[in-house]
């Protein structure tokens, strides 16, 4: 039941690690259920939430130096923020030490609804209302989860009730009585949700309520002014800004070597609030299956060919940088724009929808000996048709422009100057994220209020914010749409599959360099698209600030250097190969630790029923001087306490003995207690045989596992 209301969360928020978080939840009940005290249960959920954090945001298994210190600093800035009421200074690392409580809270509140209340009707009812609510007001589906929480629910409250009814009657529960009531209760319940799957349905007898009520939020659907929509490609870009909600559904998959950047299209006019074409520009040309086209990107030496099979209907094709030809069985025509760089498919004057096609391409590949030599002068010569390029509103705040000059103070060529643009967002403190993302006002510019207000965002905030400030240095830019590389589900030999969902769509940057042509560009903080860069720089042998390797002092290297570095040698080998082994069992040593964990959790909680074994053979191997009855003895006091027979405050050992004596209906608790009194008080320890009290101590021992 907790996992059905961590499901969408985690859905919806596009919190990753689901997995763990079941692990926290299923750790939590079982020590509740095993009646774990809490000063063990408690240490055990703090030390896994922190192990969660170290994990999760550091990539290390273990608590290392490092570790601790990431613990340490967060924490810091954390309990500042706290302390100075600035609430949005506190990091993930925090929100997620928040959730991790609620869940804890969770738990706890199931433990005691189940265990002590025997009931599960309050809560069975809210996980139906929360989960009916989310699957009708937002993208999670909750088919089938309303389905399970039915069957668990039933399940419950038929077995709480069979508790209750046993306790009002006063009914032991033996495992035979308790399976004579519930095996037909679990029958009763799978027969009736057999018979619920797979008989038909009628259609629904209300219309739908949701687009009335929709209405009255202001988010009804596009146009509505409703400020959070679902992720996905959309044709309209002409306000951007507001927050999204991830969707799953598959849009397509690729065969490919590597993962590839999917383009649809460009656009060119930035308008202050988002994006759109500008219009009769550039030509239209007709291609045919097999025939090369042009897409502005020169094709790479490596070409290969790559089926995308579509699971939606686009009237166009995907294709990733470096294309030279389409093919599918129909023999469209692909009408290839110039104006944005799109191609849409047509067959006999209709649009159509593709649903398999190849794509022929070679990933480009630039020299960065040419892309050292880019200059600003040569953009100066750029004919007209790249003036849309370096357009911009003439509403922009001058400090836009202001921040492109000061991020680019330093950087002599175009190159380095996109390159510094690029890396800005990712030292400067931006965020990625799809929620509580503002719309602009009517007075605000979209990429001023992100670069100075706000710095939280995702692909559409930086990718617009790169083009504008490349613009603000007058080189040309277009703001690029399509899809990232999705995910690898398959591999087959050198062949990788990649589903491509929704949630991949994505945007970024083109930019030109001049003498070498447009180069593909990511700034948003988290993606790794780039643009391939050939190496060939060459040192110059002749350059003056090269030294001459004749030259340069020979360095004198101690005598006993070779010792020193096999000795670093075989400890890099050492460290390298522990670290192999744990990044290779990683899963295997983690599921290992947390048995280990549970493992000795049930062994401390039954640990009255196996501890007196383990003392008779103790005790028997540790020989038959006196001061071994002492210490056996003093066993037995606690082993007495653990039984749960305690020694009242102040009661004599005498009469304590007469008391064990009676409840076990023997006379070995009083002969050990004399005993034990002649040796501590009278000073006789030669008079104790230890061997003729072993067989008393032994059977107290014994009856104490029952």
């Amino acid at each position: 039941m907790l996992a059905e209301w961590l499901t969408p969360v985690i859905v919806l928020t596009e919190t990753g690690h689901r997995a763990l978080f079941l692990i926290f939840i299923a750790v939590g009940l079982l020590m509740a259920f095993l009646r774990v005290p809490w000063w063990f249960s408690g240490p055990i959920k703090v030390l896994y939430i922190l192990w969660f954090v170290v994990y999760v945001y550091t990539e290390n298994v273990f608590f290392t130096g490092e570790a601790i210190q990431f613990l340490q600093s967060n924490f810091s800035m954390n309990f500042s923020a706290l302390i100075s009421q600035n609430w949005e200074q506190t990091t993930d690392v925090f929100r997620t030490m928040l959730f991790f409580v609620l869940l804890w809270m969770a738990i706890y509140l199931i433990h005691y609804w189940v265990s002590f209340r025997s009931s599960i009707f309050l809560f069975y009812v809210l996980t139906v209302v929360f989960i009916a609510v989310l699957d009708t007001f937002s993208p999670y589906s909750g088919e089938t989860a309303i389905v399970r929480i039915m069957i668990i629910g039933l399940l419950l409250a038929g077995l709480l009730y069979l508790v209750r009814w046993m306790e009002r009657h006063q009914i032991s529960e033996h495992a035979d009585k308790v399976a004579l009531f519930a095996v037909p209760l679990v029958l009763g319940i799978a027969v009736s949700t057999a018979f619920a799957l797979y008989l038909p349905k009628s259609e629904p007898i209300w219309p739908d309520p949701v687009p009335f009520i929709t209405s009255f939020s202001g988010q009804g659907g596009p146009g509505s002014g409703g400020n959070v929509g679902r992720i996905g490609y959309g044709v309209d870009d002409s306000r951007l800004g507001g927050s999204f909600i991830g969707d799953d559904t598959p849009v397509f998959r690729a065969d490919v070597s590597t993962g590839q950047y999917w383009k649809v299209e460009s656009k060119d006019t930035y308008t202050t609030k988002g994006w759109e074409l500008t219009e009769n520009v550039g030509e239209s040309v007709v291609y045919r299956n097999n025939e090369t086209v042009d897409t502005e990107f020169i094709s790479g030496e490596e070409v290969e060919t790559t089926v995308v099979s579509m699971e939606q209907e686009f009237p166009f094709v995907l294709y990733p940088y470096g294309t030279e030809s389409f093919s599918m069985e129909e023999s469209p025509n692909y009408q290839y724009s110039s104006a944005d760089q799109r191609f849409e498919t047509y067959q006999n004057g209709e649009e159509l929808e593709p649903e398999e096609y190849e794509v022929s391409f070679g990933e480009p590949s630039y020299s960065l000996k040419t892309l050292r030599e880019t200059s600003g002068e040569a953009l100066e010569e750029l004919p007209i048709e790249f003036d849309r390029y370096v357009q911009l509103p003439d509403e922009l705040p001058e400090r836009v422009r202001d921040l492109a000059i000061e991020i680019t103070a330093n950087s002599e060529t175009v190159y380095d100057q996109a390159l510094a643009i690029e890396s800005y967002f990712n030292t400067s403190g931006f965020t990625y994220s799809q929620t509580d993302i503002p719309v602009p006002g009517a007075d605000q510019d979209y990429v001023d209020q992100f670069l100075f207000e706000t710095k939280r965002g995702y692909c559409d905030n930086f990718s617009t914010s790169m083009v504008v400030l490349l613009r603000s240095l007058d080189i040309p830019a277009r703001w690029v749409k399509g899809f990232n590389e999705g995910e690898l589900i398959d591999s087959q030999g050198e062949t990788d599959v990649y589903e491509i969902t929704n949630n991949n769509a994505h945007s970024w940057v083109e930019a030109y360099m001049p003498g070498v042509g447009w180069m593909l560009f990511e700034p948003t903080i988290g993606f790794t698209g780039s643009s391939s860069i050939d190496f060939d720089l060459e040192l110059d042998p002749t350059d003056p600030e090269q030294p001459d390797p004749q030259e340069r002092p020979e360095t004198q290297e101690p005598e006993n250097a070779g010792e020193e570095e096999a000795v670093a040698n075989s400890q890099t080998a050492f460290w390298n190969r522990l670290t192999d082994f744990i990044s290779t069992n990683r899963w295997k040593l983690i599921w290992t630790i947390i048995a280990l964990g549970v493992i000795g959790t049930i062994l401390f909680k039954i640990r009255h029923r196996w501890m007196p074994k383990f003392l008779i053979s103790y005790y028997r191997l540790r020989g038959q001087e006196s001061v071994q009855f002492e210490k056996a003895y003093l066993r037995l006091l606690k082993q007495l306490e653990l039984y749960g027979i305690n020694r009242k405050p102040g009661q004599t050992l005498k009469s304590y003995a007469a008391y064990i004596d009676s409840f076990f209906g023997t006379r070995e608790m009083s002969e050990l207690t004399r005993a034990y009194e002649k040796m501590i008080y009278g000073g006789d320890d030669q008079s104790i045989d230890w061997q003729e009290l072993k067989e008393s101590w032994e059977n107290l021992i014994n009856r104490t596992s029952g």
